[in-house]
């Protein structure tokens, strides 16, 4: 027969496996979960730059139109469009992000010096949506930089580390302003201004 010792000891490892199996299928599903939150932020961010693409590509037509010797200013919009639209991860996005918004600032530039463009209502309705897009990709880049940063703590975290590493979960980059973009605007060329005094 066997004593009450073994029996305390054998029921003691099943609910300490058990305690270990529950554990890490925790630390997974964490991890998991995370991961999850980053690719839906991501998507979220994905689907307005394809929406702000198809505006920018809109004003382009538009603007085409009505200032068709202007075409230095629209290839680089184009151009500028075109690496959005192929940006695959954050990096990428940071960098095309920049250089869209400094094409479309030169388009802008051009409704001033045009009048027919600047006053037709299209113009201007595509002007605001594209604003408004931007908006939204700024708030939806802030969320998803919260899910990158939880999602890369937790990888940091035992027994989470473990289990990233057994799946091949790698930590993400967050999706930031290009070295561009941290750099001084230079006032006086932008107003014309020049140094004689």
């Amino acid at each position: 027969m066997v004593d009450f010792a073994t029996v305390v000891l054998g029921f003691g490892l099943v609910v300490l496996a058990y305690s270990v199996v529950k554990y890490l299928g925790s630390a997974h599903n964490n991890v998991v979960e995370a991961h999850e939150r980053c690719e839906k932020a991501w998507s979220d961010i994905d689907v307005l730059l394809e929406r702000r693409a198809g505006e920018v590509g809109d004003l382009i037509d538009l603007t085409r139109e009505h200032v068709s010797h202007e075409q230095d200013v629209l290839e680089d919009v184009i151009e500028a469009r075109e690496r959005v639209v192929e940006a695959s991860n954050p990096d990428e996005a940071a960098d095309a992000v920049v250089a869209l918004r400094s094409s479309l600032d030169e388009v802008y530039d051009l409704s001033t010096e045009y009048p027919d463009l600047a006053s037709s209502e299209r113009f201007d309705e595509l002007s605001d949506s594209i604003r408004t897009i931007e908006q939204r990709i700024e708030n939806r880049r802030e969320q998803y930089n919260d899910a990158v940063r939880a999602y890369n703590t937790r990888l940091k975290r035992v027994p989470e580390r473990f289990v990233a590493d057994y799946y091949g979960y790698t930590s993400k980059t967050p999706f930031v302003a290009s070295a561009s973009a941290r750099e001084g605007v230079d006032v006086g060329d932008r107003l014309s201004l020049s140094d004689e005094d």
